[in-house]
């Protein structure tokens, strides 16, 4: 396969310079200032509330996007993260798993460092097909679970967690959570432009650009470009990408606002081996860690990735509004990539996967808000209705390669073999969701109410030369979620909810009957506190969550004949406290932290057992201070405990403790230099096994950059 050329995205960051520097010596006004209603996509600005998708100029937001209301995150009876671009640029997270490192909950890096996806765990569960893309899927397969692809990390102005059952607002999901990434939106208020590069101890390097403009008191664009190589521990493992981002808004009248958005990603990210488990201390660590086990003659990949949004927001002048969001997505992907089986010796065994990936999307979601007083009670009602239809086509085949000797490795001149194993998928799938939301204010007491109905339809299947198996399924669902809080006059806002969701899952029971969908439900009591004396914000969620219908394998006996199949009689329960606290407690000082505890237990498969990939215990805390003189200085901790790596509960996982460091220093003619340090002290640690891999945590990185902002 030959990589294709970067030259649309080249021409993209070229397009960026052209129109940053044109504009370099324009006055600097502000002539959209009073125009009602900001540049938002998929949102609703309200008088009073903060933007939940503007540029914040520090680390502390109270207001979530995720949430599709203008209700405040201190008043929503919900568990809600948001990590703004300020707190990502000064820790360095070049990738949506190190942006969400400091927040609690989650545990990244369950794949070690993978250029071609965000691997992260919510509340005991896996993410990889709950990512949206402001406030819409964002996703590769229609199977659950399949990670979606990587969204460049520059493109985004701040990253948002949902935690608990979402179905109610989102549709099909899994009970734990979901993130929301809001990409770079045109903003109305100034012109602003940065262009910059960095560089890292792996041999990565980009170069970056942000430009926005306002073309009059009705139209404002932005572009944002990127371009670059990131590279692991594994020097041969990295991903050549180039992204490129627009934003448009135009205001046809006072009322009523268009915006148009884009994104193009051209990449080719490497799939990771890992190392083989049976070597696993039984070699020095950092070189196992650093060791390649593909061949460059097989590896290759070939990804791109559009996306294409129009938002609609009118104001009826009568404290109702619409807001509707229209997104296209178009994904290929084509890669080899080499796996690893069981290794005898050191001898390592190896196969190839080689993928053809065609997936297309279109997806909407139409909004009603406004507000009704009856007696004392305000209502803040959300009608809605979402839609999506989604086409997914894939070959895969596997093959068996040569084995390689850890100790005398040879590489090169090898061809992939008649596979052994192939299958052809074909799905389409259709999804309507109906949802109603009713926020209730009477004096300090606060509480929302929700319903939504969804139907869920989709027919294909999979044909492997073992035999098919049928895609084809339809399914209705009603969750909902209820919640009651209290705001007390010194800040401080206490809560309880109850929601509830489910996931669709494809395939037949040991009866012949169709699965039905998992369902999961979760109590939540907490609080969240907004001091007056500097502006932070902290919360405490206390939280049982429940998902029932899991496939539990069983074997009955028919007509003298034991077989084995599965029955829905499994049962996954987490409990967890989590607490998290951001805080610009005093001029130039930012404080971040985060603790979490987790209880889990299955029941069905692995009866007894924990769930994988969900330490006991959890905690980071991030601390920057900005002296007078320009300079900013920051430094934290990730603890990460000890934790099974599957539900078997066969192998754990060992705890450890990372620490990272960061400075910057800015110069009055706009200049900013920074750097920042990744595991300090470099050590090695396994964050996830597969069936014969191991699968490092990122070691040392040193990252340096350089941006000129005006």
């Amino acid at each position: 396969m030959t990589q294709t050329p970067k030259a649309p995205l080249l021409a993209g960051v070229s397009l960026l310079a052209v129109a940053a520097t044109g504009a370099f010596a324009q006055e600097q006004t502000d002539p959209r200032q009073t125009f009602v209603g900001a540049v938002v996509l998929d949102t609703i600005t309200v008088e009073g509330t903060q933007n939940p998708t503007a540029p914040l100029t520090g680390t502390v937001a109270h207001s979530s996007a995720t949430t599709k209301t203008s209700r405040p995150i201190l008043e929503t009876q919900s568990s809600v993260s948001v990590i703004p671009r300020a707190q990502m640029d000064e820790q360095g997270a070049t990738n949506l798993s190190e942006a969400l490192g400091y927040t609690a909950g989650i545990i990244t890096e369950n794949y070690g460092a993978d250029p071609r996806f965000d691997s992260l765990f919510l509340r005991g569960f896996n993410l990889e097909n709950d990512k949206f893309l402001d406030g819409l899927r964002l996703m590769r397969s229609t199977e659950f679970p399949t990670s979606a692809p990587a969204f460049e990390l520059y493109g985004l102005e701040r990253v948002e967690v949902l935690r608990g059952p979402a179905s109610v607002l989102y549709g099909a999901g899994t009970p734990a959570g979901l993130v929301n990434m809001v990409q770079k939106r045109a903003q109305a208020d100034r012109d602003f432009s940065e262009l910059g590069f960095s560089l890292d101890n792996k041999g990565s390097a980009s170069v970056y650009g942000d430009a926005n403009r306002v073309v009059d008191d009705r139209f404002a664009y932005r572009i944002t470009a990127k371009g670059g190589n990131t590279k692991t521990d594994v020097e041969e493992i990295d991903n050549k990408r180039g992204y490129l981002g627009l934003s448009a808004s135009y205001a046809l009248s006072e009322l009523t606002e268009l915006e148009f958005m884009a994104s193009y990603h051209d990449d080719a990210p490497i799939s990771p081996t890992g190392v083989p488990s049976d070597l696993v201390g039984k070699v020095n660590a950092r070189d196992l860690r650093e060791f390649y086990f593909g061949d460059r003659s097989i590896n290759d990949s070939d990804r791109r990735m559009a996306t294409l949004s129009f938002g609609l927001t009118h104001d009826f002048g009568n404290g109702w509004r619409l807001n509707n969001t229209l997104r296209y997505t178009d994904f290929d992907w084509d890669y080899d990539g080499v796996y690893l089986g069981a290794a005898t010796g050191m001898s390592v065994g190896r196969g190839v996967i080689v993928q053809r990936e065609n997936f297309r999307a279109i997806a909407t979601d139409l909004r009603l808000a406004g507000s009704v007083t009856s007696g004392a009670m305000t209502h803040d009602l959300t009608f809605g209705l979402d839609a999506q239809k989604l086409r997914e086509r894939a070959h895969t085949g596997f093959s068996t390669i040569t084995p390689i000797d850890y100790t005398a490795p040879r590489r090169g001149g090898l061809t992939i073999p008649a596979p052994g194993y192939t299958a052809n998928k074909s799905v389409d799938a259709s999804q309507v969701g109906l949802y109603a939301l009713d926020e209730i204010a009477w004096g300090n007491w606060r509480a929302t109410a929700g319903l939504r109905y969804e139907w869920t339809h989709q027919t294909g299947q999979k044909a492997t030369n073992f035999g098919n198996s049928s895609f084809d399924r339809d399914d209705q669902q009603l969750t909902g979620h209820l919640g009651l809080g209290y705001l007390w006059d010194n800040g401080v806002s206490t809560y309880a909810s109850y929601s509830t969701s489910y996931l669709p899952q494809p395939g037949f029971d040991i009866d012949g009957h169709a699965l039905k969908p998992t369902h999961g439900k979760q109590w939540e009591i907490g609080a969240k506190y907004e001091p007056t004396a500097f502006n932070g914000l902290f919360t405490a969620a206390l939280y049982d969550l429940r998902e029932t219908d899991r496939n539990t394998n069983v074997t009955k006996v028919m007509n003298g004949e034991p077989i084995q199949g599965v029955r829905q009689i499994g049962k996954a329960q987490i409990r967890g406290l989590e607490l998290e606290g951001v805080a610009e407690v005093a001029p130039g000082w930012s404080v971040k932290g985060a603790y979490t505890y987790s209880w889990t237990k299955l029941s069905g498969n692995n009866d007894g057992n924990e769930l994988a990939n969900t330490p006991r215990n959890a905690a980071s805390l991030w601390l920057s201070h900005e002296l007078q003189n320009g300079l900013t200085l920051g430094g934290g901790v990730r603890y990460i405990g000890s934790r099974w790596s599957s539900d078997a509960n066969t192998q754990k996982l060992e705890a450890v403790t990372l620490l990272d460091l960061g400075a910057s220093y800015a110069w009055e003619n706009g200049l900013l230099g920074r750097i920042t340090v990744n595991n300090l002290t470099d050590e090695t640690y396994i964050s996830a096994v597969g069936l014969n891999s191991a699968y490092y945590g990122d070691g040392r990185t040193v990252q340096a950059s350089l941006t000129y902002k005006w």
